[in-house]
């Protein structure tokens, strides 16, 4: 029933002012602290279901996981501060440090406010009288990533693929309202809601390509990244690791089980061939290689991938 008392009204509203939420009639409804750096809980009054989803995110930890904080000698190390509070993403630029609610870690207003023009900026042309919003293109692209991921960014760029980063890391889970808060709900069309889980993908078992060639006492295995547009490992900080491990047999019989580790400054480029030599003074004719995954929060190493290769 109160839907439709305010429903013509806010037509009346439309007919006379329009969408531009920069209109003086609009502005009665600018919240100012909006445009202040608030923390994400302020963005959850209107964008609820976004925020539920960032809470699940690692942006959201990102200042006070204990890995980090161990990293950091309890923030004494100051190199990384900076991308796990950021104030502003500037394109190709590593941020400044943000002073206050730092525990929110990479935040809404992290990604979403530019000083610049004192709004607040995202993929869509958005109705928003609590605050000024503005289009950006950016946000469609993986440059938006590359303030804080500068070296995943560059290795995104060498791959020269047509996927971005919000291809894999921020796949729309939804058609609905970006906002939750009446009445502002009812003025948008229904859009695609882009996760913003941010979420982790782990490589499947045919991204990467395993050969192996038998030569006297060496066993090279040549792996093959093809399914991931950046290096495996990647990390501008922190120390994911790949673990390659070979197990020798001799008609069935176990031999000899060798291991090596892949960092991030040597991992996997894509499309790039990698060679890696294990030496061992067993006879065998056949091998499993075994690739296993553990980022850099993680405690245990995942399975990728498990193949058995016949000499």
């Amino acid at each position: 029933m109160l839907i439709k008392k305010i429903s013509p009204l806010l037509a009346f509203f439309f007919l006379i002012y329009g969408c531009d939420s920069n209109s003086k009639i609009w502005t009665v409804f600018r919240e100012e602290d909006l445009l202040e750096h608030p923390p994400a809980k302020r963005c959850a009054d209107c964008h609820l279901d976004i925020y539920n989803q960032w809470k699940q995110s690692r942006h959201s930890v990102a200042w006070v996981s204990e890995g980090y904080k161990k990293a950091t000698r309890n923030y004494s190390k100051t190199k990384c501060l900076s991308c796990h509070a950021p104030l502003e993403m500037s394109l190709n630029e590593k941020p400044q440090l943000r002073e206050k609610h730092k525990k929110d870690g990479v935040n809404c207003v992290s990604c979403h406010f530019s000083s610049k023009d004192m709004s607040m900026h995202g993929p869509y042309d958005s109705f928003s009288p609590p605050h000024p919003s503005k289009e950006d293109k950016n946000f469609r692209k993986s440059i938006v990533c590359s303030s804080c991921h500068q070296q995943t960014y560059k290795q995104w760029k060498k791959a020269s693929v047509s996927k971005t980063c919000q291809s894999c890391h921020m796949q729309p889970v939804k058609k609905g309202s970006l906002i939750q808060k009446f009445p502002f709900t009812y003025l948008h069309f229904p859009k695609e809601i882009y996760n913003h889980k941010f979420i982790t993908g782990i490589a499947k078992e045919n991204d990467i390509e395993v050969k192996a060639v038998k030569e006297d006492n060496l066993v090279k295995v040549i792996l093959l990244n093809k399914g991931i547009p950046h290096n495996l490992p990647t990390a501008d900080n922190g120390k994911p690791k790949f673990y390659v491990v070979v197990t020798t047999y001799e008609n069935g019989k176990e031999k000899e089980k060798l291991q090596t580790i892949i960092t991030e400054k040597y991992g996997m480029e894509y499309n790039k061939k990698k060679e890696l030599d294990f030496y061992t003074f067993e006879n065998y004719n056949s091998i499993k290689v075994e690739i296993f995954r553990k980022l850099s929060w993680e405690k245990k190493k995942k399975l990728i991938k498990s193949i058995l290769i016949q000499f």
